[in-house]
């Protein structure tokens, strides 16, 4: 495998052996959510664009970044928009423009890339699909399921990197799930206390009101995620600041995998298509080193 680099020798380039990954999902958290919740810890990095998923619910949305597929911006920016640049991809087939980190035809996924050079790959999650697919987990040394524990998720994954990768570099995967149903955080007040009955029971229904006309928003349902996206700003910094004190060129990716529907159409949750669960927001930076060519903040 070779590290690839842009037409301008000049720009910053991902340095080979030494650039560390950071990728961190924000489980169903819409775009507008994304938008509406105080992230100051992400916002000093850039906007967060508006991207489509690859997938309607944590599964198959997973596999798609795990196998080189980020959520899609249709604007032309390297990265954010793979016809443009893509960040990473299994070299499996021609592309329009080289990616940013190739690996052999043939190569698992890339978090078996990333192993096979020699990378510490770390990984925690919130969600149950980790548990039961075994290929969300493939090409990890360490991965633990936590369930929506975002403090105790960081506990688990920063300690490791620091005993397993002091010397070499990592690629590091986080899976929050605070955003997801319930969206309830750690210490949050009982904040609209009839969302978890109704929102579960509301998704029930989801099929016989596909083409309910006479629909309304879930305000509070959809605050409750807000609250719930405005703490996970604050444990996604905390990620940040281990990587930009390791002192390493670090290139960190946070999207959610999904959106979710809050009573548009009569429909409550994901796992089918529908604007809101498409539509997720995706932030790409660079720490301890310039910029990528061609990223705008």
């Amino acid at each position: 495998m070779r590290w690839f680099s842009f037409r301008r020798p000049q720009s910053p380039q991902v340095l080979d052996n030494e650039e560390d990954f950071l990728l961190v999902t924000w489980d169903s958290c819409r775009y507008d959510t994304y938008l509406e919740a105080p992230t100051p810890r992400l916002d000093s990095f850039g906007k967060a664009r508006r991207a489509w998923a690859m997938g309607t619910y944590t599964l198959p949305s997973h596999q798609a970044m795990l196998y080189g597929f980020l959520p899609h911006v249709f604007a032309s920016e390297p990265l954010y928009n793979r016809h443009r640049q893509q960040l990473w991809r299994i070299s499996h087939r021609n592309v329009h423009a080289t990616p940013l980190v190739t690996f052999p035809l043939g190569t698992g996924n890339i978090v078996s890339g990333f192993r096979k050079r020699g990378y510490f790959t770390v990984g925690v999650a919130a969600m149950d699909w980790f548990h039961d697919a075994a290929e969300l987990r493939a090409g990890f040394a360490r991965f633990s399921v936590t369930g929506i524990a975002a403090r105790k998720q960081n506990d688990f994954i920063l300690p490791l990197i620091e005993r397993k990768a002091a010397r070499r570099p990592c690629f590091a995967f986080v899976n929050y799930g605070e955003t997801h149903s319930p969206f309830r955080h750690e210490g949050m007040p009982e904040i609209y206390p009839g969302v978890d009955e109704r929102f579960s029971l509301s998704r029930l229904f989801n099929q016989p009101s596909l083409l309910e006309e006479e629909w309304q928003f879930d305000t509070e349902s959809y605050q409750r995620q807000v609250a719930c996206a405005a703490y996970l700003d604050v444990r996604t910094g905390e990620l940040i600041d281990f990587f930009r004190a390791r002192g390493r060129p670090t290139t960190v990716v946070v999207c959610s995998d999904h959106g979710e529907c809050f009573g548009e159409n009569g429909l409550y949750g994901h796992a089918f298509h529908h604007e809101r669960v498409m539509e997720v927001p995706l932030l790409i930076f660079r720490l301890n080193a310039p910029p990528h060519a061609g990223l705008t903040p």
